[in-house]
Formats: C-alpha cells, sequence, structure tokens
C-alpha cells in the first residue's frame, strides 16, 4: 500500500471540502433566518468530514514514516 498517495487523497478531498464550506458561508449573507439555521447546520457536519479528513491523513502519513523507519 502506499500510504503517502493515500494520505494525499484525504488531503485533496479534505480541500474540496473547504471549498464547499466557503460556497455555504458565501449562502449565509444572502439567507433568510430559516435558512441560515439549515445552512449552518450543514457547515458544522462538513467541518467535520473536513477534521475526520485530515486526522486519517496524519494517520497515514505516520503509518508510511513508521514503514519506512523500520526498512
Amino acid at each position: 500500500m502506499d500510504y503517502i498517495k493515500w494520505s494525499q487523497e484525504y488531503v485533496n478531498e479534505a480541500r474540496k471540502i473547504l471549498r464547499i464550506i466557503d460556497r455555504k458561508k458565501a449562502l449565509l449573507k444572502r439567507s433568510t433566518p430559516d435558512e441560515r439555521h439549515v445552512i449552518n447546520a450543514q457547515i458544522i457536519k462538513l467541518r467535520n468530514i473536513y477534521y475526520d479528513n485530515m486526522l486519517t491523513a496524519k494517520h497515514l502519513r505516520q503509518r508510511a514514516k513508521e514503514l519506512l523507519d523500520a526498512a
């Protein structure tokens, strides 16, 4: 397994999620209070996914380093 490549895929997905979050934040400026509530809930979920992706990427990089150090 190529843990570095796998890690980078998670980072790339996290970046995509950040772009979605930015678009949602832009929507907040022109939305009603009810829409803001829904959009904020979506942003919270997306941030959790972002942090999970980044944490997974970090663990995969660490695993790759461990394998290289053991070799």
